[in-house]
């Protein structure tokens, strides 16, 4: 049984265009619909809305029309729900800090590799801007091929980018969410409520600067680097 997940989160209208387009390649008649089409034709003949020498077995039936012998892909695995970010933040205390980090398919796939296998370690979030390709399925392969068999969450989230002030990826951040979900007019949280480490360093250096620098979130840092290296928090 694989252990990967991801969860999916877009922002309209931004990206609306890329699920329904998606959407409309997979979507097939449901058995309702041919139902209700047969319907209407057998109405319209019998209230005489077809010209007469149109009768009723000059009507296809519907279900026995040729039906696709490719299935359509399963886009409900790979976009499980739109739900809000992060989806593992409810078992968590609205004190305890977020560790997410912020990635791109533009990185080089070494780093995003590496960032996987600790991201599996250490419980953070991978966060993206937007969809591979502006393609819903091409995403879902993508992160299915990277994420592999890892117990790794990552989501699709633009605003957050502005709301911590990425600018530049990868970048680390540690976020207090009963703070952070505090938006200002300017669309960003306050900047008490999040630390952000920029550069395509290891989350283990990232987690010892913020634990080093930065009195407020070291015990935050301390615990996520103890899980990274496997120890008890």
């Amino acid at each position: 049984m694989t252990r990967y997940r991801w969860v999916l989160l877009i922002a309209i209208p931004m990206a609306n265009f890329a699920v329904n387009s998606a959407w409309a390649q997979a979507a097939l008649p449901t058995d309702y619909d041919m139902r209700l089409a047969r319907q209407r034709m057998e109405e319209a003949l019998k209230g005489g809305g077809l010209p007469k020498e149109v009768n009723r077995s000059s009507v296809p039936l519907i279900e026995a029309l040729p039906k696709p012998v490719a299935k359509s892909p399963d886009l409900a695995k790979i976009a499980e729900s739109y739900r809000p970010m992060p989806a593992m933040a409810t078992a968590k205390s609205a004190d305890t800090p977020e560790l997410m980090v912020f990635v791109s398919f533009s990185m080089p796939k070494e780093a995003l590799e590496r960032i996987v296998i600790q991201s599996e370690k250490s419980g953070a979030v991978l966060v993206l801007r937007g969809l591979k390709g502006n393609s819903l399925t091409r995403m879902g392969e993508e992160l299915a091929s990277l994420v592999g068999k890892r117990n790794v969450t990552a989501i699709i989230h633009p605003p957050a980018f502005k709301q911590f002030k990425v600018t530049q990826v990868p970048a680390l951040v540690l976020a207090r969410p009963s703070l952070a979900t505090k938006i200002g007019e300017d669309g960003c949280a306050s900047p008490a409520s999040f630390i952000k480490i920029d550069g395509d360093v290891t989350q283990d250096y990232a987690l010892d600067l913020i634990e080093r620098q930065s009195p407020a979130w070291a015990d935050a840092a301390r615990r996520y680097a103890a899980k990274l290296a496997g120890r008890r928090p």
